[in-house]
């Protein structure tokens, strides 16, 4: 019986990792699917992913089309605004801009995601002091075990001050880079 959950957890997991169905490899829409990649900033070693997903269904992707797909999705993508806002989205840049916009794009969307990356952690801390304080409220805990959340508490109370101020250095930095941003666009 074990070896038949692991057998499918492996196919699932295995499933989990192809990057198309084989719907969407037999319907082969490899420009639009190659203008969505580049509209979010996939790399062009995407393709390989979905050359590798699309050969187990026996199918072949149209390589020019999806690479001229993805160029015109770029385009779209390799907008400074776009810097900013898929890092806050949680996504880190893929090095796929031109040189002419590489580098502040690259700067840009750094300081963004690490604002969200600060936020993920103030949330996570939020979650534990929520869970710690839910736990007194148990009447059987002991006077030892209540002593020690609380001093939990303390701790997680000094970890989010941390955070949070952290969080505001991080967004005031973001802030001047957007700033500096609109100013470059309207000269």
């Amino acid at each position: 019986m074990k070896a038949v959950v692991s057998c499918v957890l492996a196919a699932l997991l295995l499933a989990g990792c192809a990057t198309l169905s084989r719907e969407q490899c037999q319907r082969g829409d490899w420009f639009g699917l190659g203008i969505t990649d580049g509209q979010n900033g996939q790399p062009a070693s995407r393709l390989d992913q979905h050359s590798r997903a699309c050969s187990e269904h026996g199918i072949h992707v149209d390589n020019q089309q999806y690479l001229n797909g993805r160029a015109q999705g770029l385009q779209d993508y390799c907008q400074i605004e776009n810097a900013f806002d898929s890092g806050l989205e949680g996504r880190r840049y893929q090095q796929v801009c031109p040189p002419s916009i590489d580098a502040a794009f690259e700067r840009y969307n750094r300081a963004a995601y690490e604002v969200y990356q600060i936020r993920k952690e103030l949330e996570q801390v939020d979650d534990r002091i929520r869970d710690n304080e839910h736990r007194l409220w148990d009447k059987d805990l002991s006077d030892d075990n209540r002593r020690r959340i609380r001093s939990t508490l303390r701790d997680l109370d000094r970890q989010r001050d941390r955070v949070r101020h952290d969080l505001y250095s991080s967004e005031q930095y973001l802030d001047r880079l957007m700033d500096e941003a609109k100013y470059y666009r309207n000269r």
